[in-house]
């Protein structure tokens, strides 16, 4: 039985990754040309010498170790070559993919519903690859995989050992945890979902039990620690909007933000050279955006209300994931007239879970339909095709930014810097051997 479970696994992974290099195998003639492109490749030049300076976060660096710590063993195995580096993000995009799998069959026990869940998230609905395209963007593609493999750690000890704090899944759910506090500012969203989780999964027969239990305190506590120690040792701070509007503004902006991100995840058509350049039909559909927003913030409040009245737990649960994880972007990321679909990547798998469980449920109704039991699959399918759309897109324009002006200048000095240490590396091992011509 473990063997068989074991091999499936092994094969839906195979798949999810061959998925994976199909659908984004256009970006790997891709280059540098991200802002952040240019700061992981500096940082990596910088910890050639100074191991610490992956610590480094003073403007323009974040304080974010592990990044630049993975970036730079990338750095070390492939330099100035981006294929490498878009390879990477292919394959972290199929670990991920297969994570939500996971995950969705371990809550909802239903491999239909977790199948097309990862099957979705491989072709990047609701977030449309902006993450996988860019090189540094593995920055959302690790938070993801490290919030995932919390979670489940985090659920399978909630499900199978009742919260104990002396388990193997809670040790391995801290670590991960702490893990995700060296990559991305995202640790109290995860707390939020462990709220959620704790609320939904109560039994009906069992209401009593804290929602703050004993683990979930320890996992708060570890986080504040972390700030604190964060704002001490490394001077953080979060990054608000760049103006103080108010209080009332502030969280007006903040609510306006939520929705908008939520509608972008199924509409994410906005101003830019791509809507203009994409033909008649997407320039009309344009045209429209506004009283599709309307139609389609009504309509995601609408189900989110339908899915907590008469959805089931899971349901519920990723319905609140979808809002939950979407807040720290409101609040700290960006100005209230900027949203980037970039960082839905990791808001995106609450999305698909909703989208796959509608589609695999309202099939099953009519199961005896014959040939109208696969109209409800239409749905997952349409997006999908909406995301490869978007991802061709992505790619010829990123192409021309990779042969901008600006892009290639700063290649070329940081080739430059590289050179330069190559050289006066060698010419102190030249010295060290003339003053000690017995050395190696």
């Amino acid at each position: 039985m473990f063997f068989n479970t074991v091999n499936r696994n092994l094969l839906i992974f195979l798949a999810l990754l061959l998925l994976g290099l199909i659908s984004f195998s256009l970006t790997l003639n891709n280059g540098f040309w991200h802002d952040f492109d240019f700061i992981t490749l500096q940082s990596s030049l910088e910890m050639r010498d100074n191991p610490a300076a992956a610590f480094n976060s003073t403007y323009p660096f974040k304080f974010q170790p592990l990044v630049y710590s993975v970036h730079f063993l990338l750095f070390k195995l492939f330099h100035f070559n981006p294929r490498g580096y878009f390879i990477f993000n292919i394959i972290l995009h199929a670990v991920n993919s297969f994570l939500v799998y996971t995950l969705v069959n371990s809550l909802l026990h239903d491999r239909k519903v977790a199948l097309l869940s990862g099957i979705l998230f491989v072709f990047t609905v609701g977030n449309y690859g902006k993450a996988v395209m860019i090189a540094s963007g593995f920055e959302d593609l690790m938070i993801t995989t490290l919030t995932l493999l919390t979670m489940l750690f985090y659920f399978k000890n909630e499900l199978e050992r009742d919260g104990e704090i002396r388990t193997l899944w809670f040790f391995l759910s801290v670590i991960f945890f702490i893990a995700s506090m060296f990559t991305k500012s995202t640790s109290f969203s995860i707390l939020g979902c462990f709220l959620a989780f704790n609320f939904f999964y109560r039994d009906r027969s069992d209401m009593k039990k804290p929602v703050f239990n004993t683990d979930l305190i320890i996992l708060i506590f570890i986080a504040v620690a972390a700030i604190i120690t964060k704002a001490i040792f490394f001077d953080y701070t979060p990054t608000f909007y760049s103006e103080n509007p108010g209080v009332f503004k502030f969280i007006y902006y903040a609510a306006k933000n939520v929705i908008n991100y939520m509608v972008r995840m199924i509409f994410p058509i906005h101003t830019s050279h791509l809507v203009t350049a994409s033909g008649k039909a997407v320039v009309l559909i344009y045209k429209l955006a506004t009283e599709i927003r309307v139609l389609i913030a009504l309509t995601i409040f609408s189900y989110s209300f339908f899915g907590f009245v008469f959805g089931n737990r899971t349901i519920r649960f990723f319905i609140a994931w979808t809002y939950i994880m979407v807040l720290p972007f409101a609040f700290f990321q960006f100005p209230r007239d900027w949203l980037n679909i970039r960082h839905l990547y990791l808001v995106s798998v609450g999305f698909v879970v909703v989208i796959s469980s509608g589609a695999v449920y309202c099939s099953r109704l009519i199961s005896h339909r014959k040939w109208r039991k696969f109209i409800p699959l239409t749905v997952p399918v349409a997006f999908i095709l909406i995301s490869r759309f978007i991802i061709v897109q992505l790619d010829m324009s990123y192409e021309n930014k990779v042969n901008q002006k600006d892009a290639a200048i700063q290649r070329e000095s940081l080739a430059k810097n590289y050179s330069d240490v190559i050289l006066k590396n060698n010419e102190l091992r030249l010295k060290e051997k003339d003053r000690d011509p017995g050395s190696t």
